[in-house]
């Protein structure tokens, strides 16, 4: 059973997956299959670039080895959702393997038949931000994946050897490399789950909006804003079934708590992104939304 606090957080997490697969399927329906596939996958991989730079210079700034056991423990700026269940198989500095057999993502999407799209983002992004994070040295492999229908299950490879890395690069990695290292008293701590969410929701929609407007032109940008249109329509609906399910008001509270995006936009998570991003999402989704409140 879940706690009415990890409903909330579900919600949120419902309402990320809604984005993706609402703008993912007009960016096909508009510009077409391949070229919405060339977007969506580019876009993903911009933002897990992002990320991964992110990452590494967090720890950097720290006095945190940056290796993959710190990528993945420490300071993360994603939190995972209550429901995800998996098996941590290898967890070392230079090897991470995890299975995962359920994700609330994969299961949004394979239940609107949008696991195909769904794919784009599971096979690019954590791909993307490991490059990033390792400087081009390390190697993913995501040889299963539940939007996948063949597979139960998704499986992550992900390593980061010494042997392929300079001198230089393994003492900032591995403390065996560096005589002398004193691991930090006071580590970076995780995001909260709110402010992971906010900020992947925030970056997967900005960076498809770059793409497409880079590929597509205007019909691009125009493609994205329907999928907003639609993701509108889908989240006032979820949110009144789930006001009503908890007794309680679709009102700014309920919002706050049950949707990542902050009501008025304002937000410095979208400090470093284009204002068109942040001013089509005020004019599409949050005003309106806003405007539907009790």
């Amino acid at each position: 059973m879940y706690t009415y606090e990890d409903i909330k957080l579900q919600n949120q997490q419902d309402a990320f997956s809604a984005m993706y697969l609402c703008i993912a399927r007009s960016v096909t329906d508009l510009c077409g299959r391949r070229v919405g596939e060339r977007i969506l996958r580019e876009a993903c991989r911009r933002a897990g670039r992002a990320s991964g730079l992110q990452q590494r210079e967090r720890l950097r700034q720290a006095g945190v080895k940056t290796n993959l056991h710190t990528l993945y423990h420490c300071g993360r700026d994603f939190v995972e959702d209550p429901r995800v269940r998996g098996q941590e198989i290898f967890d070392e500095e230079d090897r991470q393997i995890w299975e995962i057999y359920t994700c609330p993502l994969a299961d949004y999407w394979n239940r609107r038949d949008g696991g195909k799209l769904g794919s784009f983002y599971c096979e690019e992004y954590q791909y993307a931000r490991l490059l990033a994070y390792t400087e081009n040295v390390g190697q993913l492999n995501l040889s299963k994946e539940l939007t996948c229908p063949r597979d139960n299950f998704c499986r992550f490879s992900l390593f980061f050897r010494e042997a392929n890395m300079s001198r230089e690069r393994a003492k900032e990695a591995f403390a065996h490399c560096d005589p002398g290292y004193e691991a930090p008293k006071d580590p970076p701590a995780d995001v909260s789950f709110g402010e992971g969410i906010r900020d992947m929701t925030i970056s997967i929609y900005a960076n498809i909006l770059e793409t497409a407007r880079e590929i597509c032109g205007r019909e691009g940008v125009c493609a994205v804003a329907e999928g907003l249109k639609r993701w509108t329509a889908e989240a006032l609906a979820a949110m009144r079934v789930q006001a009503d399910h908890t007794l309680c008001p679709l009102d700014a509270g309920f919002v706050e708590k049950n949707f990542p995006l902050p009501l008025d936009g304002a937000d410095p998570a979208w400090n470093g992104y284009e204002d068109e991003a942040r001013d089509l999402m005020r004019r599409l989704v949050l005003e309106p939304i806003a405007a539907e409140l009790a």
